[in-house]
């Protein structure tokens, strides 16, 4: 037999067939049988077909080979994506002006992140969540207790939900459906919007647009979720050239006024702000000054950039929504 079919027999093998040979994966499913009462043979079926993916670990190890740039994130606030998020908010405007209502929570800002999280649910991910959640719960140390819990998480939102596991698809890390929620946040945060019986934000527009806003609204009474007509982030300019400072959160506004001018009249006397500020990466000249809703979509993805980009995102589709 030739040598490379061999070593391809070997390499599938290995991919389709392992977890029941492990002792953990073993434990994992007695621990699911103890403690939530799963059917310890539906749990080795299921680890019997899940598949490890090389690939994502691959993807984990791998370090990034370049910091991606402001100017990067700006660039997916693209023509395409403003136009494609008129089009979702005009389509599911009653589903926005129901968010709107009852978190708070602008319908161009919840529209923003399902824009760059799936463009709009037009692509969710292909990998087998199943697949994903195995491979990083029992082949990847470093994150094995966070992903084991997710993994965990997964099979009770399976059964809540009438899932079946072998068909859920998301992205390399687990996340699901036109929002990118993981199996935790989807049993906690996600609604049935639509009120149909089913927390379906797989592919349910409804169902996601209440639960970005639900997820951006948690914990306010914390002061942590979406402040209901605060800003997110405005212009500042620096008083001196060469400005150099890392974007952070939780600084006081004293601290930073010697170096900055706000373009706006905003108080900031309010000692609870939070503070992002960060120049472009290449021109070193522009600064924002981040508010609570700023570090709010952090909570969704702990990049500021990526908070900035729904920002401005979220401004163009202000500006440019016919509603």
């Amino acid at each position: 037999m030739n040598a490379k079919v061999i070593l391809l027999i070997l390499f599938c093998s290995q991919a389709f067939a392992n977890y029941l040979d492990r002792d953990e994966v073993h434990e994992f499913i007695d621990f699911m049988s103890v403690e939530h009462g799963f059917k310890k043979s539906y749990l080795v079926d299921i680890f019997s077909k899940a598949e490890k993916q090389q690939n994502i670990i691959d993807s984990m190890n791998r370090p990034a080979e370049k910091v991606v740039t402001w100017d990067e994130y700006k660039s997916r606030v693209s023509f395409f994506r403003i136009q494609n998020g008129k089009i979702f908010l005009r389509t599911y405007k009653k589903w926005f002006d129901k968010a709107e209502d009852e978190f708070g929570v602008p319908r161009e800002v919840i529209a923003a992140i399902i824009g760059l999280e799936t463009n709009y649910g037009g692509y969710k991910g292909k990998i087998r969540v199943i697949d994903a959640l195995s491979t990083a719960a029992f082949d990847y140390p470093r994150r094995r207790t966070f992903f084991k819990k997710q993994l965990e998480e997964f099979f009770l939102l399976s059964r809540e939900e009438n899932f079946d596991v072998m068909r859920i698809r998301g992205s390399y890390a687990g996340a699901m459906g036109f929002a990118q929620f993981m199996p935790d946040n989807y049993r906690k945060l996600a609604l049935d919007f639509d009120e149909d019986g089913k927390k379906d934000i797989l592919n349910n527009a409804a169902d996601a647009i209440g639960s970005v806003a639900n997820f951006l609204a948690s914990d306010a009474g914390n002061k942590r979720g979406w402040e209901e007509d605060g800003f997110i982030a405005l212009p500042a300019i620096a008083k001196k050239k060469n400005v150099k400072i890392k974007s952070s959160f939780g600084l006081k506004p004293y601290e930073k006024l010697d170096i900055f001018y706000n373009q706006t009249d905003f108080d900031f006397s309010k000692q609870y702000i939070q503070i992002s500020l960060f120049p472009d990466d290449e021109t070193k000249d522009e600064f924002w000054i981040g508010d609570k809703n700023l570090y709010a979509i952090t909570r969704y993805n702990p990049s500021s950039k990526y908070a900035m980009s729904v920002f401005l995102l979220s401004e163009e589709l202000k500006i440019t929504s016919d509603l």
